[in-house]
């Protein structure tokens, strides 16, 4: 390579950005015409650059992501969180309030179609009728009770509760009361045969073998995660399942504390479950930011 082709090499980026004069550009366009060397060189800076990316972005943009991650997990656990609280405090607040028997409770009136009116007292805000018939003496019995609630109380008005139950049939009707406080039941309206003298309307215990069974899954998971604490396959599944028992037991605990008798069972067990529910992701939750936390903490030091 001559001085002239060194020459031309220091032109050319000026060159390729067309910022020398009209006799600079003559002179290096004759230049290349004959100087191939120096043409390749001019080819080549021609060509657009290929972009190479800075390798310190992919870090900064896996710890954006990362962060991100993090944020919504913290959202999502908080929501879920409050939502479980919000959930315990309505089912307490609506917790059935029953009446024992009183005169002045109800009001039970024939009308002129046959049909049976029973009018509430304005402080009942609700009610429950069920009918099981006694084959012994063709009679249809119906054993109804009334309640209000703390949320009634103080936050709604749901008006005068009536109930009406058709006597279409020609079966005899007793209609008794039921004050689901450990009393007789008391009979409003139909002759007393003596059939259901001195019955009790007892509460249900169906939550305590729920509780026990939830109880006895969670020492087995324990003990088999325990024991298998070397195999990953299985314990991912344990700890998936093991959560939910705690969750259950703390879901019967919040709604009903430890007293396992209720006299509105489908409601009780469905708020029961929605609680449960929502502990069980929030515990997830909650732990997957526990060993984020953990691992960039691990990291640092």
């Amino acid at each position: 390579m001559n001085n002239k082709c060194n020459l031309i090499k220091d032109i050319l980026p000026l060159y390729v950005e067309d910022m020398v004069s009209t006799d600079t550009r003559g002179f290096v366009s004759e230049h290349l015409e004959h100087c191939e060397k120096c043409h390749a060189e001019f080819e080549r800076m021609r060509k657009p650059a290929d972009f190479i990316p800075d390798t310190d972005i992919v870090p900064l943009k896996r710890i954006k992501k990362d962060l991100f991650i993090k944020r919504l997990q913290t959202i999502f656990f908080t929501a879920i969180l409050a939502c479980a609280i919000v959930t315990v405090v309505f089912g307490i607040l609506t917790s059935p309030k029953f009446f024992p028997y009183s005169n002045n409770l109800l009001n039970v009136i024939d009308s002129s179609d046959g049909d049976i009116i029973i009018t509430f007292d304005d402080k009942v805000t609700g009610y429950s009728c069920i009918k099981e018939f006694n084959d012994k003496t063709e009679t249809e019995v119906y054993s109804i009770n009334a309640w209000t609630t703390t949320w009634d109380l103080y936050s709604s008005n749901r008006g005068k509760q009536n109930m009406v139950i058709s006597s279409e049939t020609e079966n005899k009707i007793q209609i008794f009361f039921t004050s689901n406080d450990g009393s007789e039941d008391v009979l409003i309206y139909g002759l007393n045969d003596n059939t259901q003298e001195d019955v009790v309307t007892l509460p249900r215990q169906i939550f305590l073998p729920y509780f026990l069974l939830a109880f006895l899954a969670f020492v087995i998971l324990a003990i088999l995660r325990l024991l298998l604490r070397n195999k990953q396959a299985i314990i991912v599944w344990i700890d998936r399942a093991l959560p939910f028992t705690i969750s259950y037991m703390a879901a019967h605990i919040c709604t009903k504390g430890l007293n396992f008798a209720t006299y509105s069972s489908q409601r009780d067990f469905c708020i029961m479950i929605l609680v449960a529910i929502l502990f069980y992701f929030a515990i997830l939750t909650g732990k997957s930011l526990y060993k984020a936390k953990r691992g960039n903490r691990c990291k640092y030091e």
